[in-house]
């Protein structure tokens, strides 16, 4: 056989082998339980200082900065800002803005934003299209309001601040200049036929898009009442993860190419039968009835995170969510819902349903003053409390919040 022939052979099967994506198998209800100092490593404590300006409610929002620990009370509509060493630094309300708004913090601007519609102007589904496919059109910016707290500025005010084109989008920052559009939306009242799951524009120039769909009555995304492709960090150098609705495989975005990195192998029970992808609902009503008879398929997987060990999937379906731990060297999942505090890590609640943050390699908790009740009723006396973790029980029926740092064991 000619030598080309072989070489050119020989590339398609790398090619072809490089492709097929690493396989992960999950079976969600018998995914089983553990002790979390299995899992986890290199605890840091950081007790929040107590101040009358601070407004911590039972759950909290946790945004953790390049300066500041941000902890924000959506019930109140408050952002309490923290110093890394835990000082009580600033208190700010947010409820005079009105609307919708909600806090979105921006790694790469070092900003809080809020962004919501003009209640001087009602927009439509139809409208909305309009907007969206006419993003760039300056006058546009009349139906949005945007501010923004710049956490450079020492002062930490809200400003109010033009709002931009991709904030019309609800477009993802993925470096610098380029930014990523991931909402499907399927309507009659669309011009044309085609648009893609993923789309990336520099400035506002379309550069590039992946997974073509049909806007006007795709099967799969016809009567949803909001579907999306998530774009995310990976870890990895200039390379980000894409996970698609109704879809069980893990996308790698790099240099411009987008390959299957993982799928989710899951039983049968899990899967969506072919219908679903080719049959489209009659209404809203009947596409409701079919999620809501069957609230163990997948819906989406929402996010993955890869420490050397282990592997950390969230996944949600019609009716239920949970976050999975995947050991690659036993091949053995974990719900976290049934990963247990234990002794070892001073029976405080980290894993759970993995709620906190993540910077890199580290994942940050909020531990309540009401969870530190219970930390100290279950004390072992044999062995002390850290320094930091002791200094949150100076009043130990009225403990000192606490924000944990640690890292998956490798």
């Amino acid at each position: 056989m000619n030598k080309k022939v072989l070489l050119l052979i020989f590339q398609l099967a790398c090619v072809a082998a490089y492709c097929q994506p690493k396989k992960i198998y999950l079976s969600p209800k018998a995914a089983g339980g553990a002790n979390q100092s299995v899992f986890i490593d290199s605890l840091r404590f950081y007790p929040l200082e107590k101040s009358q300006s601070a407004s911590l409610g039972t759950y909290n929002n946790l945004y953790v900065s390049e300066d500041y620990f941000i902890l924000g009370n959506y019930t109140d509509k408050v952002l309490n800002f923290y110093s890394k060493q835990g000082k009580f630094v600033h208190r700010i309300s947010y409820k005079n803005l009105g609307g919708d708004g909600y806090p979105k913090y921006d790694k790469n601007k070092q900003q809080i934003s809020f962004f919501m519609r003009n209640k001087n102007y009602v927009l439509t589904q139809r409208d909305m299209i309009k907007v969206k496919a006419d993003f760039a059109n300056k006058k546009n910016k009349k139906y949005f309001k945007k501010y923004v707290i710049d956490l450079k500025d020492s002062s930490l005010t809200i400003q109010r601040t033009e709002v931009s084109n991709f904030d019309i989008l609800d477009a993802y920052n993925l470096t610098g200049d380029y930014y990523c559009t991931y909402q499907i939306h399927v309507s009659k009242d669309y011009k044309d036929t085609l648009d893609y799951e993923v789309k990336i524009y520099q400035n506002e120039k379309l550069v590039k898009a992946y997974f073509p769909y049909n806007k006007q009555n795709e099967p799969r995304y016809l009567h949803s009442r909001g579907s999306a492709a998530i774009t995310f960090e990976s870890g990895k150098p200039d390379t980000f993860y894409i996970t698609r609705p109704f879809t069980d495989t893990v996308y790698a975005l790099s240099n411009d190419i987008v390959t299957p990195m993982y799928q989710v192998v899951l039983p049968m029970e899990n899967g969506l039968p072919k219908s679903f992808f080719e049959t489209r609902f009659k209404n809203t009503t009947e596409r409701d009835n079919f999620e809501r008879n069957n609230g163990w398929m997948l819906n989406q997987i929402y996010s993955m995170y890869e420490a050397n060990r282990y592997t950390i999937v969230t996944i949600g379906f019609f009716s239920n969510y949970g976050v999975y731990l995947y050991d690659k060297k036993t091949s053995t999942s974990y719900n976290t819902s049934k990963i247990k505090a234990d002794s070892t890590t001073y029976n405080l609640p980290l894993i759970g349903d993995f709620s906190g943050e993540r910077v890199g390699s580290r994942f940050y908790r909020i531990v309540t003053a009401e969870q530190l009740k219970k930390v100290y009723e279950l004390k072992d006396k044999s062995a002390p409390f850290p320094k930091e973790l002791q200094d949150c029980f100076k009043d130990p029926k009225n403990p000192t919040p606490l924000i944990v740092e640690y890292t998956i064991k490798n």
